[in-house]
């Protein structure tokens, strides 16, 4: 069956609640059903007491984005995900399996709501896309040769375990192709609005030289 797992997200209504808590029921899930972790003995008892399914809603992600051990951090990022323009209700793994600041890109929301969080913006005469409060990409072939309705897969695991969540999919571009700033301030200016910085490491040029480092500011006006 369907289960509801923890790290995207429940939500139970009052009613259902109050039934799920009552003591005849929950001590005997809790205690008695061989189960341990919170999402499993919640469905198994929703399944054994109720007469409630959870449904699937495509806004809440378990996201279980992980990378082999062997590879950079670079390959382990949830960065496709980020930068696909997707609404999100809930998030998962940002401090475990990715590192990704939540608090920090969703600060944007104060000043352009939060339909603004990780809302995707397209300036195509300078090949940049903002993914507002995660990063900013340059493409130096040009936007009109990416996909943008697909997410890029810039995670390891099979295509099939993603692509019913947050399908379609597109191979991870390669070093070179994507120059990405990622989001490294985020503050309130009182009476003024939010300010960004996003910044990027200089690339490795020859032995001892590389690129400098640039950083982007970007405010957003109450």
């Amino acid at each position: 069956g369907l289960i509801a797992y923890g790290g995207g997200g429940i939500f139970v209504s009052i009613p259902l609640a109050a039934r799920l808590i009552s003591p005849e029921i929950w001590d005997i899930c809790v205690n008695g059903m061989g189960h341990f972790q919170g999402d499993q003995i919640f469905s198994h008892c929703l399944f054994d007491y109720t007469n409630v399914r959870p449904i699937f809603d495509p806004l809440l992600n378990q996201m279980d984005f992980q990378a082999k051990e062997e590879e950079s951090l670079r390959c382990a990022t949830a960065d496709g995900f980020f930068e696909s323009g997707r609404r999100v209700l809930s998030v998962h793994h940002w401090r475990s399996w990715f590192q990704v600041d939540v608090p920090a890109g969703s600060l944007v929301g104060k000043a352009c709501g939060d339909a603004g969080i990780w809302q995707r913006w397209m300036f195509p005469q300078q090949n940049l896309v903002l993914s507002n409060g995660f990063s900013i990409v340059e493409y130096p072939a040009g936007v009109d040769k990416i996909n943008f309705d697909a997410v890029e897969m810039t995670w390891t695991g099979e295509p099939l375990q993603f692509e019913a969540a947050i399908g379609p999919l597109r191979p991870p571009l390669k070093e070179g192709e994507k120059q990405s700033y990622r989001l490294v301030v985020a503050e309130i200016l009182e009476g003024v609005g939010v300010r960004q910085l996003y910044y990027r490491k200089g690339s490795e040029l020859e032995i001892g030289q590389r690129e400098s480092d640039s950083v982007l500011e970007l405010l957003w006006l109450f």
